[in-house]
């Protein structure tokens, strides 16, 4: 009789504990965005704000510095607007107008985040070379 109520806690305790795995396995699949759904695009910085007392994203209470870059969508969508707190050691800084790449989902384009700064920056319309002569 002692053996069938431990084995059957035992039992209980690996069906407890599969269900909780596999809620923890749906959880990471549903968070992670699906091959073909992320676009980067290009932003500028708008608003510094630094050194800030309070938590970083993760929590952490820390001093850092506020970035706040606007990006529109490669579809036109926006101005829509993404923040990052950067410790205030950080070897990464930002001024107002630098440009940097911005990853946002297609599904939700308002979430996204700063993904680097931008080292090359395309010349956007016409370009301005040599004027042609005409005859």
């Amino acid at each position: 009789m002692l053996t069938i109520v431990v084995l059957g806690g035992f039992g209980l305790v690996l069906l407890v504990t599969a269900c909780i795995a596999a809620d923890v396995i749906a959880g990471l699949r549903r968070n992670e965005t699906p091959s073909g759904t992320e676009e980067k695009t290009a932003g500028r910085v708008i608003r510094v704000r630094g050194p800030v007392r309070g938590q970083l994203d993760s929590g952490a209470p820390a001093e850092y510095t506020e970035v706040t870059v606007e990006y529109y969508t490669r579809r036109g969508e926006g101005p829509f607007e993404v923040t990052r707190k950067l410790p205030a050691g950080s070897r990464i800084t930002y001024t107002k107008g630098d440009r940097v790449i911005v990853s946002y989902d297609v599904r939700t384009p308002r979430r996204a985040r700063i993904a680097g700064r931008v080292s090359h920056w395309p010349t956007l319309g016409p370009r301005s070379a040599d004027p042609v002569s005409q005859p």
